[in-house]
Parts: C-alpha cells; structure tokens; sequence
C-alpha cells in the first residue's frame, strides 16, 4: 500500500481557495496511490473562529472530500472543525474532527483529544472520548490530530489493534525539533508505522515549515519525496507483511503494561 503525505501551505480561512489548490495538486500526480493524508484543519488553518465550523448533514469540506476520493479512487485524510447539536441540552459544541473517507464515499471519523490549551483551543472546541481505527485494503489505521502525538498512553496500541498511526497537524516551525523523536517514539512502542503529516506557509499566529513524517515499525524514516505543484509531498510504503513478520520475530506488544484511561 502506497500513502502520500502532502505537506500543503493552508490559506487563511479560504475554504474555496484551499479546495482549488487541493484539486490542482491531485491532478498533478504522476503515481499511483491507495491513500492521501492532509494536514490538520486543511481547508481553514489552526482557526478558533466558529464560522468556518460545519455540521455533518450539510458539510461542504465532507462532501468536498468524499467528490475528490471519488474521482482519484483513492481514500482521503484530513480534519476540520465541525459543529455538533446535542439533542439533550440542546447545545452546540465544536470538535476538531479527522476524518477517514474511502473511495466509495463512506467514512470514519475521530475527535481530537488533546485540545492544545497555548493556543486555546480548549476553550474554543470540546475534547473527543473515543479511538477511531479504520481498516482498508487490509491495513488497520487509528488516528490522532496534532497535539494527541505528546501523549503515548492515549495512542497505545493494544494487542496490535492497529497497523498504522496516522497524525494530522498543524505544528509551527518553533517546536519542529520534537517532532521526530516523537513520531519514532508511537512506532517503536506501538510495532507500528507512524504517518505524521504538517502544514507549511503562514497563519496569522505561526510559521510552518515541511515537516512530515514517515516513520516504520523499526524507527527507520521511509518514503520517497517529491515536488507536486510546488508542494512536497511523500510516498511511504506501508508493507503489512513485512509488519506482521517483525511483530512475530519480536513480540513485545505480548509484555505491555494494562492500564484503563479516565475520560
């Protein structure tokens, strides 16, 4: 399986804008691949504006992803921020919501967790409660949004349950260093692949720079880079056999410590 980590500069709460370049950069591929990945919060930036936010019935950004997997057949990553109607207390709250959509437009999706309280997003968005992990073509993917990546008891992979860890972010050129030993970090403790894909450009707040991770079960950066429209972009091949292999030769997951999470 083939995934490309496109580490694309975000206009500034321009979801048309954003949708064009997105569009422009998939048609200028020149391989095949089975899964795109884009960065947090791809058609606004970081924003804690409520206006970009939309609910799920009439989500221009979902049906704009579901059109895109549809036509290059393949299966699409990325999050932004929705809105959410309780039906008991009648209020609306935000989440940050990753969504994993397939080519025959069904979906899965994840809350973020971690809400980044430096950039208050803990009071602008409500925190996710549960996991989320996909399969397709037959490799198993959790995924987490930025700030989740800081906290490994959360992205524990528990009796293998997942093949790949695939975070979205928004992380600023200012705390870049961490991301690496962080990302080889989830693989090596989880027997996993670690997909890690960043912004680049500006936001009213940040500077971003290509940053984008693809980390293999052993530590060991993969994937081959290239330049798509002026964006960079990365192709890692995730080979589930040769995963399944390790974690026979070197069962560690077998000796992990149990614990439960308060919520």
């Amino acid at each position: 399986m083939v995934a490309t980590l496109c580490s694309t500069g975000i206009i500034w709460e321009d979801k048309d804008s954003n949708f064009l370049n997105l569009e422009s950069l998939f048609s200028s591929f020149s391989f095949d691949t089975d899964l795109v990945i884009l960065p947090e919060m791809f058609s606004t930036g970081f924003t804690m504006n409520h206006s970009m936010s939309e609910s799920i019935q009439d989500s221009r950004t979902l049906k704009w992803m579901q059109d895109m997997a549809l036509r290059h057949n393949f299966a699409l990553v990325g999050s932004f921020p929705v809105s959410i109607k309780d039906n008991i207390s009648e209020v609306n709250y935000i989440v940050n919501r990753a969504f994993f959509v397939l080519p025959d437009g069904s979906f899965k999706f994840y809350d973020k967790r971690h809400l980044f309280r430096m950039g208050e997003e803990n009071t602008h968005y409500s925190p996710g409660q549960e996991k989320c992990i996909v399969e397709y073509k037959g490799v198993r993917f959790a995924l987490n949004i930025c700030y989740d990546l800081r906290f490994p008891v959360w992205s524990r992979n528990i009796s293998n349950e997942y093949d790949v860890l695939i975070n979205v972010a928004n992380f600023p050129a200012s705390r870049v260093k961490v991301i690496e030993p962080l990302c080889k970090a989830r693989a090596i403790e989880n027997l996993s692949y670690m997909l890690f894909v960043n912004r680049t450009g500006t936001d009213p707040q940040c500077s971003y720079v290509e940053s984008s991770f693809a980390v293999d079960f052993k530590g060991e950066n993969i994937g081959d880079v290239q330049n798509c429209s002026g964006v960079s972009v990365k192709n890692a091949d995730i080979d589930i056999v040769a995963l399944r292999s390790f974690r026979e030769k070197f069962p560690a997951w077998m000796d992990a410590d149990k614990f439960g999470i308060m919520l």
